[in-house]
């Protein structure tokens, strides 16, 4: 009887050892498939960032050379590149519209036209919108303005020599400057021209 027991707790035991060890396994194995999603993740985030860099490369390629050989160097362009590519077209639309509506809040708007960009100057003073002025800028090196609505007595071609090649937010912050100087001047003369044929009568 004692050695049907110990044949049974023997069975039992390396029954249990079998259990454990298999529990093990499975552990093992379940550990390697967490290992092998995250290695996925991995990858998949790898080649993003690989798509991203191709497109960038393509970009200063396609800016570097010049017409055709820029098309014959430049990589191939993946499904996801041309994803990516799009997402950062829309962030620059996004912030280019977002820049007009900052210019037109500080009386600078501008748009896109078939030889260049026509700007709008608009003045004010103390809350009074006064005058607008137009400027047609070429955009062609080196750039040149084609049209415009300026006084003459404001030193535009001054201004245009000193910073439009240079800089060109800084070219219509200083011409920008000399007209609301010039409307302000203005708007105060005619106050006071209004007031003095009020105190006349």
């Amino acid at each position: 009887m004692d050695k049907i027991a110990i044949s049974f707790s023997n069975g039992t035991l390396s029954h249990l050892e079998t259990l454990e060890a298999s529990a093990h396994n499975v552990a093992l194995k379940q550990e390697k498939i967490r290992e092998y999603e995250k290695m996925k993740m991995k990858i998949q985030e790898l080649r993003s960032q690989r798509d991203e860099l191709k497109t960038k490369l393509n970009v200063c390629q396609s800016q570097s050379t010049p017409g055709k050989d820029a098309m014959k160097n430049s990589l191939p362009v993946s499904k996801a590149t041309a994803k990516s590519q799009q997402a950062i077209l829309e962030r620059k639309i996004e912030n280019t519209k977002g820049l007009l509506e900052l210019f037109h809040l500080t009386g600078l708007s501008g748009k896109l036209t078939e030889q260049g960009v026509s700007f709008c100057i608009s003045t004010a003073f103390e809350g009074t919108y006064l005058d607008s002025y137009y400027l047609d800028i070429l955009i062609q090196q080196p750039l040149r303005i084609q049209h415009h609505s300026i006084p003459v007595f404001i030193p535009l071609e001054q201004i245009a020599h000193e910073h439009l090649q240079k800089d060109i937010k800084c070219f219509l912050s200083v011409l920008s400057d000399h007209l609301n100087a010039y409307a302000r001047r203005k708007f105060q003369v005619d106050q006071l021209q209004v007031r003095g044929k009020i105190v006349s009568f």
